[in-house]
């Protein structure tokens, strides 16, 4: 079996599409999949699971829709290693950043066309990754324009953003031992 971080795009945000991670626990466990366990209530799930990361998102979008009314539930699914890539490919120029400053906008695929590296928002700045925006922002992410509508709009691909904090709590959930 593998260990999967599932992010759930668009759930409990703002007070919007409310979702009780009791219930997603037991609809997860209701579908087969073992050691379930929710993080935060903004959409993170753990689980176990012989299914492919894409089947796996496939098939949770398809339960979490059907269970809970809602046509457009995205789900990214990523395992301690995937997490562990994302991590050490923060930016050089970055690592020397306060972690409070730094967020992930994950993509389930690499973008068509590449945007160039975020300097127009300055002191806010992004570089896109494989399936990863790396996001700083300084002054918090609740004062970007850097957020997840900006990059769904120019990458014309759905997003969910994380935090540092929650990043590396999935990748120490999904079995990920600690970081230096």
């Amino acid at each position: 079996m593998t260990r999967y971080a599932c992010m759930l795009r668009g759930i409990n945000v703002s007070g919007q599409r409310k979702l009780a991670m009791k219930e997603l626990v037991s609809l997860c466990q209701s579908l087969g999949f073992a050691e379930v366990e929710s993080y935060l209530q903004s959409g993170n799930i753990v689980l176990d699971t012989d299914l492919a990361a894409a089947e796996l998102e496939a098939t949770l979008e398809r339960a979490i829709c059907s269970e809970f009314g809602y046509a457009d539930v995205d789900v990214l699914a990523r395992t301690a290693p995937d997490i562990l890539a994302v991590l050490q490919a923060v930016p050089a120029a970055w690592q020397a950043h306060d972690t409070a400053s730094l967020y992930f906008t994950f993509i389930k695929t690499a973008p068509a066309a590449m945007p160039a590296a975020g300097v127009g928002f300055l002191p806010d700045e992004f570089i896109v990754g494989k399936k990863v925006v790396y996001v700083h922002c300084p002054n918090g992410y609740g004062k970007t324009k850097l957020n997840n509508n900006y990059f769904e709009r120019i990458l014309k691909l759905r997003a969910t953003t994380r935090n540092w904090n929650t990043i590396t709590k999935l990748y120490q959930l999904t079995g990920g031992t600690e970081l230096a």
